[in-house]
């Protein structure tokens, strides 16, 4: 799939973790851009309790794909590929990992004002903080993403920067 026209939601798939909110902001998204926008797929890995509405979502959406678990290849391949990895939790996130995977792939992170997150998503550095649960937040820095890949690639070097100097 095309390169860098995705962002990348991986993870558990519960309410904690933000999925409906996900799904919501994603839905806003889509109404509110052109059609030839350049951020035109949300790719979603993993399993949990809401994957049947994240395949409903996935069969009647095109603009979203459903992954499934993901791990090895195929996980550094959808890092390597996105152009952000978005963390929408709307529960305090102790450690987000897939923070730290991001940044290994030099991605920036849409994350949730939330816990451990606000140690390692640094704001309008690394990529951008939303308040939990706001959904017009969320289609905001979806926006922002898809209008300024420029912005978006220096914050993902910032955050492969944070990393190697933080681990």
């Amino acid at each position: 799939f095309e390169h860098n026209g995705s962002v990348l939601y991986l993870g558990r798939l519960s309410h904690e973790k933000g999925i409906p909110v996900l799904l919501e902001a994603w839905q806003k998204f889509g109404a509110a851009q052109p059609s030839n926008t350049q951020l035109s797929r949300l790719v979603i890995a993993g399993e949990g309790p809401l994957q049947h509405m994240v395949e409903k979502a996935a069969t009647s959406d095109p603009s979203i794909r459903f992954e499934g678990y993901v791990s090895g290849d195929r996980k550094a391949e959808l890092l390597r590929s996105c152009r952000a990895v978005v963390v929408p939790s709307v529960w305090w996130e102790a450690l987000g990992l897939v923070v730290y995977e991001a940044y290994d792939y030099s991605k920036p992170v849409l994350a949730a004002r939330s816990g451990g997150l606000t140690e390692t998503v640094a704001d309008n550095k690394t990529g951008l903080l939303h308040e939990p649960g706001n959904t017009d937040e969320i289609v905001r820095h979806l926006q922002l993403v898809a209008n300024d890949p420029a912005k978006a690639k220096a914050w993902g070097s910032q955050g492969r920067a944070w990393l190697e100097k933080n681990t």
